[in-house]
């Protein structure tokens, strides 16, 4: 039972995290989907726990298509506000994973991935300064760094045993989706070309946590599978 309401936590995490950086339509209404979560009755809650990770992954994937707007002009400002955004969510998590986790690995790899975005951080900072560009905050940015404090929250109040998985999990659809709202959503649309090319450095880092975070999960996984079947 701890298993199955486990995983059904983080596919909510997970569709929360698809809709802050999959488009930013799912950021109307006071509050957004944030709040229309967190407001759910136990009843609806149970419910909504009831869908599969991969359910919820599917439903979201078909609500962007089907939600996406004309292209419209955005300004590189945005752009990388969007980015830091992104960076600051990830760091966050990472600073976490590092006081909480229990496996080796794991500790490891949110001690890379938290050194990784810090000097990304900077380094896009140092970038817009030289390029005399001023980040402007956008609907989606605003809802990442909410999304940020959510999450923070989430894995604060992982049993000791469940963190590494819930940790993991996080990490896995946090990078998948930066990758999915890099390819779709700004290096498409960045105007000047070495910010394009500090994004595109930017995406190959987060591809190269994304593997490296998949397999973390799936030996976790395999080392729960051991557990269940020696009890």
């Amino acid at each position: 039972m701890m298993r199955h309401d486990f995983r059904h936590r983080v596919a909510v995490i997970a569709a929360l995290a698809a809709s802050v950086v999959g488009s930013s339509a799912h950021a109307s209404g006071r509050g957004g989907h944030a709040q229309q979560i967190a407001q759910l009755s136990p009843q609806q809650q149970v419910s909504q726990q009831q869908v599969s990770q991969q359910q919820v992954s599917q439903q979201v994937s078909q609500q962007q298509v089907s939600q996406q707007s004309p292209e419209t002009q955005v300004s590189d400002g945005a752009l990388a506000a969007v980015i830091s955004a992104s960076n600051q969510l990830v760091i966050t998590q990472a600073m976490i994973g590092r006081r909480q986790a229990r496996s080796r690995e794991v500790k490891d790899f949110a001690r890379e991935v938290l050194e990784a975005h810090s000097q990304s951080e900077r380094r896009l900072g140092a970038l817009l300064v030289r390029l005399r560009i001023k980040m402007e905050p956008t609907r989606v940015s605003t809802m990442l760094v909410g999304h940020s404090s959510l999450v923070a929250a989430y894995l604060r109040r992982r049993p000791a045993r469940e963190f590494d998985q819930a940790f993991i999990a996080t990490e896995v659809m946090t990078h998948r989706y930066a990758l999915r709202i890099l390819d779709e959503r700004v290096i498409p649309r960045v105007k000047d070309q070495a910010l394009k090319q500090e994004f595109q450095r930017i995406r190959g880092e987060e591809a190269s946590h994304l593997e490296r975070a998949l397999a973390i999960q799936a030996s976790l996984a395999k080392k729960e599978t051991s557990f269940q079947r020696g009890r």
